[in-house]
C-alpha cells in the first residue's frame, strides 16, 4: 500500500521507512527526500514512541531529529485517534505549548493513528518521570499553561473544538464493570483509600456526578491526565505539556485538581493548594475570563479530584510502581477533601 493511501501504518517498519516518511514530510517541506532512519530510542507503555535520526537526499529544511507515536504492538486495541486529532486538528491555534508536530494521521478504517513530532530530547528538553518530586514555582507554571488552554476554549469560544473532543466522564467509566473496577481496587494500589471509599459503586457513582455538574458550570477543552509524566521542560525552564490522548470538553476543576494532587507532596498540597488555586483563577482573568466565584472555585476543585483516582484505579497497562504512587496521592487527597461526600454518593 503506498504512502498516499497509508496514513497510519501498524507496522511501525513503514512508518520508519523512507518512502513513508517522503510521503508525508513532503506537505510541510516540498521537494524533500528522506533516504532513512536510524532509531535512537524505543519506549513503549500502551502506545509506542519511537525516536529516530531521519537521513535525507534533499532535507528541505525538515528536521533530522523525529519521535513517531502510534501503537504499533498488535495486542493494544487503543489507536490514540483523540490525539492524533488535537495535534491535526487543535495544537496549533491554542495558546499552549506542545511538541511541534510535523504531521497526524489516521485511518478511517481501523482507526489507527501516528503522530510524527520533533524529538525534543535531541534538542535539549527535559521529560520527567511521573514520580518525581514537584516543587511550588512548577506547579504555579504548568497552572499557567491549563490556564491558558482553559481560557482560550472557555464556555464556548472555540465551538468547532467543543465539537470534536467531546464529553468523556461517562464513556470512560464505563470501560469497566464494577465488579471488574472493584477488582482492581482490592489489589493493594488503593491503600489509602478507607473501607467506605474503596468501593467501586461510588468512585463509578462520582463519575456520573461529575459529568452531571459540568452543565452547570463554564465548559472548556482539558488536558485530562496532566501528572508529571506528561510534563516535559525545554532548555530555557519552560514547561509543556505532552499525551493529549483524554483531552475533552470538561471543566476546569478536573485539570487543576487532578494536576496538583498527582504532582506536589501530598504535605505541600494540603499547604499550598488553596494559593495555587487563587494563582489559577488570576490566570484566567488575566487571559480575559471571569472566573468562578472563589467559594464555589474551593468546592469544585473538592469535589472533582475522583477523576483522577479513577483514572489510576482502573490502569492496568503502566509500571506498578507508578500506579501505586499515583493512585495513593490522589485517594489521599480524595479522603482530606471527602470528595465523594461532597458530590454525595
Amino acid at each position: 500500500m503506498s504512502p498516499v493511501n497509508d496514513p497510519a501504518p501498524r507496522d511501525e517498519a513503514v512508518v520508519l521507512s523512507a518512502k513513508w516518511l517522503t510521503a508525508v514530510l513532503e506537505d510541510g517541506h516540498p521537494g524533500v527526500v528522506a533516504s532513512g532512519a536510524r532509531v535512537v530510542e524505543r519506549l513503549e507503555t500502551v502506545a509506542t514512541k519511537i525516536r529516530f535520526h531521519v537521513d535525507y537526499t534533499q532535507s528541505a529544511q525538515a528536521p533530522a531529529a523525529l519521535c513517531a507515536k502510534g501503537y504499533f504492538n498488535p495486542v493494544h486495541t487503543r489507536f490514540g485517534r483523540t490525539e492524533a486529532e488535537f495535534y491535526r486538528l487543535a495544537a496549533q491555534e491554542l495558546p499552549v505549548r506542545t511538541p511541534p508536530c510535523v504531521y497526524a494521521g489516521i485511518d478511517d478504517r481501523t482507526g489507527h493513528s501516528v503522530v510524527l513530532m520533533h524529538d525534543l530530547i535531541a534538542a535539549g528538553a527535559q521529560f520527567l518521570d511521573p514520580r518525581v518530586a514537584y516543587d511550588i514555582e512548577r506547579a504555579a507554571a504548568t497552572l499557567d499553561q491549563l490556564a491558558a488552554l482553559h481560557a482560550a476554549t472557555w464556555s464556548g469560544a472555540r465551538p468547532a473544538l467543543d465539537a470534536l473532543f467531546q464529553p468523556r466522564l461517562v464513556s470512560l467509566s464505563g470501560h469497566l464493570s464494577p465488579g471488574q473496577l472493584q477488582e482492581l481496587l482490592n489489589d493493594g494500589r488503593a491503600q489509602e483509600l478507607s473501607a467506605p471509599a474503596r468501593r467501586a459503586e461510588r468512585i463509578l457513582a462520582a463519575m456520573t456526578a461529575m459529568d452531571r455538574l459540568r452543565p452547570r458550570s463554564p465548559s472548556c477543552l482539558v488536558h485530562g491526565d496532566l501528572h508529571t509524566g506528561n510534563i516535559y521542560y525545554l532548555p530555557d525552564g519552560s514547561a509543556g505539556l505532552i499525551d493529549w490522548q483524554v483531552v475533552q470538553l470538561g471543566v476546569w476543576a478536573l485539570d487543576v485538581g487532578y494536576h496538583l494532587a498527582t504532582v506536589l507532596d501530598p504535605g505541600d498540597l494540603a499547604d499550598h493548594e488553596s494559593a495555587l488555586l487563587d494563582h489559577y483563577l488570576d490566570r484566567l482573568a488575566a487571559r480575559g475570563v471571569t472566573p468562578p466565584d472563589r467559594e464555589r472555585a474551593w468546592w469544585m476543585y473538592r469535589a472533582y479530584l475522583p477523576y483522577g483516582l479513577f483514572l489510576w484505579s482502573m490502569t492496568r497497562a503502566v509500571d506498578r510502581p507508578i500506579i501505586e504512587h499515583l493512585t495513593g496521592r490522589l485517594a489521599r487527597a480524595v479522603e482530606r477533601h471527602h470528595s465523594l461526600d461532597l458530590l454525595g454518593v
